[in-house]
């Protein structure tokens, strides 16, 4: 790796130069600002409208994009080849050409105080001016300014404390006056202050600069000085020296590393045992409770250096030997005839102590009623307890310990992965990439520090990609670990600590239990255990008290992925897995079943429901399928057409072919309606004949094996007529649909609601009939059914009376964002555009068709992508935007994979061709429309983004 080629000064306004030599700063104030915000985002990319925004927060350019590119182009002029480098529509600096003070400064504040002194000095000589004076109308800068401004405050106390290491007491005093007036209620410039007088005998001077910060501390905040500054108080009092180094607590393990996201939970600890006298850390192997037990315990002798804090390991006890460990760790000998709690308590009686107890989950009964010994009879004892239950004492404050978030690469689990794999791979530095991938490893870790730090440790023998990979068997990949910790030598042996003390049949259920993908209920274990109800609760009581599950919220539990595998692996081994399996499978098939029947009924969120449970219905189908249970796959899959439908799930309602295609048995009664998923399936994704062909296959199926006719057979085959413009076709078939249906209320409104489409495109007089009654049946149902039938009502309504439509349209709108129906919520959405684009505010609708665009580029729904298409066409012309109507006109016209446009939308069309080729002029137009023939469907949606962010200026 080459070294930094480039100096970068943001303690102040931007500079840059070359490593000893020319300076490379922008004459420009917009290039300036450009590089300063790119050297504030350095290790990340900067888009382009977040660059816009920052540029030009006033008015902006004609063509912002044009505008900053142009900047960015005189930039790299500026500065060495690539040092702006471009990720996509974004940039990024190069950061390894670039050395920058900031970096430097917290770089040496990490060092040796005595070492960096000199260097300290000369950047603080070198900062003039606010950091980022060039950002100072940014909020992200002034954040950052505001840290490094309290890095200054740091670096000025780091040099004063070197100073007085070393002697340096000329002018000592006078500086450290100043840092104190600046920084009137900061502790430690007057700790320093009252150093340095001491070092030079002015002792009075030394007690009464205490005594100012006692009195404008009690003033402005009405607190009284830290108990460290306390105690230099005391011993400046006593006559001794006040940097005399306090002796530390015996028995308090000492760190090795850094406790990383846990500055919030160590606060909260601390206050808990300020209001109550015990509190317990509860949580699964492997989260950290020891580690953050450790932590508290030097911030509680921070705190108040003259109350002992005992540390007590309560490892390797056992019943027996509990009160010997604790008294052992408190310095206590036993006496004969006295029992062990009742001499502990004799022995502590009325002195302050906090007694931290390790490890408590495998004796709990007899720490528990030591700890309640002791607590009643001690009133200034206090005690800090991990475990894997509760102790169940009175005034026990429980405090979880929760993994550590691992959502993104600036989140603690990954800042710890990083900073122990430096630890054994010391030239480990992550790019953005690397980060990635550590974030999706964290994040499969569940978060648990000892499993990251195992996974970290892993990187001196292999590279970060084989770590990933060997997630899939965790146990294995992460067997070493440390020499000195029977629990803590393997992720294994971590979980095996919880598992072992389990009852029998607490081990069958928590094993049972990791067949579930996602949240479960009791009803789930029930079905999946063979259980009866009653016997299901005790039992998962018994596992979250245990901190082997979570209590998920809305009488559901969850399993951390960690669990899940270690359960998941002694299921394997077990005589039930099969069974266990196959529980699990024919269970979802019912839920399914029961959640499709339930998307009728209002109050209950159906398709969220269904989302979550998705991994689990995988898992399930496949399960079924690889055992020949094609019967109840197929099942499953059917039972998922409403959801794939009204939830934009193409991939979902693929789960059918998939049925289909690897039975060898197929389940003959379910073929047409797996045939129908199909083709829902093929249409989404914009293939049209293939929907056609699959089912005019589910027809053929049905006749073959002299089956009733399926009402959702033929609403798909309707659909594929109404779509071709064969509007008569397609309402013959809808009211084959309805008769089908049946007395399936579900199933003859939706075959009903679409009726109305073909009756509403044709003009026939039934529709406004049909639609009263339709929205009669709905009334003020909330279900994504209902949702279904306004937005029917509301299109059959277009080209009769645009208001009543845009009212209809609306409530689909608005009950399918209600139910969460994304199909409902873009296709009415893409009708309501329509109108605004012909006849409502032109900027409303480029809002919305921006919108919609990506709503529809996201789901890969391209039959009513280009429908949209078509309507923005329309709304580009009527904003003038000539040139670029005429472009989307040829792309929408020479696509293959929407609906064959026909009446009148066919008619419209050819109107706004004909406007437009009168408006370009012949050869105008030509080019135009030619242009946009040449588009494939990405690059029609690329080009539809562009002209409305530039006709609505942004």
């Amino acid at each position: 790796m080459a070294p930094p080629s480039i100096c970068a000064h943001v303690l102040g306004p931007v500079r840059v130069h070359l490593v000893g030599g020319a300076d490379l700063t922008p004459s420009g104030p917009l290039q300036r600002r450009l590089l300063a915000l790119l050297l504030l985002r350095r290790g990340s990319t900067l888009g382009v409208d977040a660059a816009v925004e920052v540029l030009w927060p006033g008015v902006l350019p004609d063509d912002p994009a044009a505008a900053l590119q142009n900047h960015v182009a005189r930039l790299r002029k500026l500065l060495p080849d690539d040092a702006v480098q471009s990720v996509g529509s974004s940039y990024r600096l190069d950061v390894e050409r670039f050395l920058v003070d900031a970096d430097r400064l917290t770089d040496l504040l990490t060092a040796d105080a005595t070492t960096v002194v000199d260097d300290l000095r000369m950047l603080l000589d070198d900062w003039h001016g606010p950091a980022y004076s060039d950002l100072d109308h940014v909020d992200e800068a002034l954040a950052e300014a505001g840290r490094l401004d309290e890095l200054r405050l740091r670096a000025q106390e780091v040099i004063a404390e070197a100073r007085l290491t070393t002697g340096d007491l000329d002018g000592l005093v006078a500086d450290l006056t100043r840092l104190v007036e600046s920084q009137p209620l900061r502790e430690r410039p007057r700790a320093l202050l009252m150093d340095a007088l001491v070092a030079l005998g002015r002792h009075v001077e030394a007690l009464r600069t205490y005594d100012d910060f006692r009195r404008l501390l009690a003033d402005e905040l009405g607190i009284e000085p830290s108990a460290v500054l306390s105690a230099h108080h005391a011993a400046l009092l006593a006559g001794s020296d006040a940097r005399t180094p306090r002796e530390s607590t015996a028995r308090l393990p000492t760190p090795a590393t850094t406790l990383i996201g846990r500055t919030e939970l160590v606060g909260r600890l601390i206050e808990h045992l300020e209001i109550g006298r015990l509190v317990s850390l509860v949580g699964p192997g492997g989260v950290g409770k020891t580690r953050l037990l450790i932590e508290l315990g030097h911030h509680l002798v921070e705190q108040r250096p003259e109350r002992p804090v005992v540390w007590c390991e309560l490892a390797h006890a056992d019943d027996a030997s509990l009160g010997d460990v604790v008294a052992a760790a408190l310095g206590i000998d036993g006496r004969p005839g006295v029992p062990m709690p009742e001499r502990m308590a004799a022995v502590i009686g009325d002195d302050e102590l906090v007694l931290l107890l390790d490890n408590c989950e495998h004796v709990v009964q007899p720490a528990a009623e030591t700890v309640d010994a002791l607590l009643r009879r001690c009133p200034n004892l206090r005690v800090a307890a991990t475990t894997r239950e509760r102790l169940r004492l009175p005034g026990e404050r429980l405090c979880p310990v929760p993994p550590l978030p691992a959502a993104d690469t600036h989140s603690p689990a990954v800042r710890l992965f990083v900073e122990r794999a430096a630890a054994v791979a010391p030239d480990f530095d992550p790019d953005p990439d690397q980060l990635g991938t550590i974030t999706e490893i964290v994040h499969r870790l569940d978060g648990l520090p000892l499993a990251i730090e195992l996974a970290a440790a892993r990187l001196h023998g292999l590279e970060l990609s084989e770590l990933a990979a060997g997630l899939d068997h965790r146990f294995e990949l992460l067997s070493t670990g440390y020499r000195t910790s029977d629990r803590h030598g393997s992720l294994a042996a971590a979980v095996s600590w919880s598992f072992d003390s389990l009852a029998p049949d607490l081990r069958r259920c928590f094993s049972s239990l990791s067949v579930f993908a996602r949240s479960f209920t009791a009803r789930d274990v029930a079905a999946v255990c063979g259980l009866a109800p009653a016997e299901v609760s005790d039992l998962l009581a018994a596992l979250v008290e245990q901190s082997l599950l979570q209590r998920a919220g809305g009488g559901r539990y969850s399993m951390l992925e960690t669990l899940r595998a270690y359960g998941s692996d002694q299921l394997r081994v077990s005589d039930a897995d099969q069974s266990v399996r196959e529980r699990h499978a024919r269970w979802m098939v019912e839920w399914i079943e029961e959640a499709d029947r339930d998307l009728a009924l209002p109050g209950r969120p159906v398709l969220d429901e269904i989302d979550d449970a998705i991994p689990e219905l995988r898992s399930a189908l496949l399960w079924l399928i690889d055992h020949g249970l094609f019967d109840h796959a197929g099942r499953l899959a059917v039972a998922l057409v409403n959801y794939g439908f009204l939830r934009l799930r193409p991939d979902v309602l693929g789960w059918a072919e998939l049925v289909l295609d690897r039975g060898a048995a197929r389940p003959t009664s379910l073929v047409p309606s797996l045939l129908a998923a199909s083709s829902y399936a093929a249409w989404m994704g914009g293939d049209v004949e293939r929907s056609a062909e699959l089912v005019d296959r589910a027809l053929v199926a049905e006749r073959e094996a002299g089956l009733d006719p399926v009402a959702r057979v033929r609403i798909v085959r309707g659909n594929v007529d109404l779509f071709a413009g064969r509007l008569d076709a397609a309402a013959r078939w809808y009211l084959e649909a309805i008769d089908a249906a049946g007395r399936d209320p579900a199933e003859r409104l939706f075959a009903r609601s679409t009726l109305l489409l073909a009756w509403g495109y044709a003009g026939d007089s039934r529709a406004a009939t049909l639609a009263d009654d339709v929205l009669a049946e709905v009334g003020a149902l909330s279900t994504p059914h209902a949702a279904y039938a306004w937005y029917c009502t509301g299109e059959a309504d277009l080209d009769v009376d645009a208001d009543r439509a845009r009212e209809r349209l609306g409530r689909a709108v608005e009950l399918a964002e209600a139910t969460n129906a994304s199909f409902i919520r873009g296709i009415a959405g893409s009708s309501l555009v329509s109108i605004e684009s012909r006849i409502g505010d032109p900027e409303q609708a480029m809002h919305d068709s921006r919108r919609l665009i990506e709503h529809w580029r996201r789901s890969g729904m391209w039959s009513t992508q280009w429908t949209t298409l078509r309507a923005v066409a329309a709304l580009l012309e009527r904003v003038g935007r000539y040139h670029d109507a005429a472009i989307l006109e040829g792309a929408v016209r020479s696509t293959h994979e929407g609906h064959r446009i026909f009446g009148a939308d066919a008619a419209a069309l050819d109107a706004l061709g004909d406007r437009l080729r009168v408006t370009l002029g012949e050869e105008g137009y030509r080019t135009a429309r030619t242009a946009g023939e040449d588009l494939d469907g990405a690059a029609a949606v690329d080009h539809a983004l562009r002209s409305l962010r530039s006709a609505s200026g942004g």
